[in-house]
């Protein structure tokens, strides 16, 4: 299939292979990937789509860019060209004197920022404390409702 206005180009021979004896399609560099043989073509498809990176950015500062799959090509559309109502970059640095704090130059993922304060500014995750607080609070409301439960009381918990 080659359909240049959504940037696919499936028009390589490999897409066109057929099952061996067995029913099952092998991938064409199974001596060096990690792919199984499948008896779906569907999942053919998508190992031949991981070697040849068939999706295309067709925006005009990406030259020669393939990705594996439709979901790689739309998340480097929103992250890198504000492409698909994404182009706010709304997840701003927490370091007030770092660059990536300036509205319009923050991330458009929130794993990014993540990432990048972990890196640049050796940050460590707050949700580890805040996590190990609700789950306390989990176990308080159990034993609560073991005691209304074990008394008979259990009218609105």
């Amino acid at each position: 299939m080659k359909d240049g206005q959504y940037g696919i180009f499936r028009d390589d021979h490999l897409y066109n292979a057929q099952p061996d004896k067995n029913g099952e399609y092998h991938c064409p560099n199974e001596h060096v990937c990690s792919h199984k043989p499948t008896k779906l073509k569907c999942n053919y498809v998508k190992y031949v789509d991981s070697h040849l990176r068939p999706f295309k950015c067709r925006h005009i500062s990406c030259v020669d860019v393939h990705f594996s799959s439709p979901a790689c090509l739309l998340r480097h559309e929103r992250a890198e060209h504000g492409m698909h109502g994404h182009g706010s970059k709304p997840h701003l640095c927490k370091f007030a004197d770092c660059e990536r704090s300036v509205q319009g130059n923050g991330f458009p993922r929130r794993y990014n920022l993540y990432d990048h304060m972990k890196r640049v500014h050796d940050w460590t995750s707050e949700t580890k404390t805040s996590t190990a607080i609700s789950k306390d609070k989990k176990e308080s409301v159990k034993s609560i409702k073991r005691k209304y439960v074990s008394e008979g009381l259990r009218t609105f918990l």
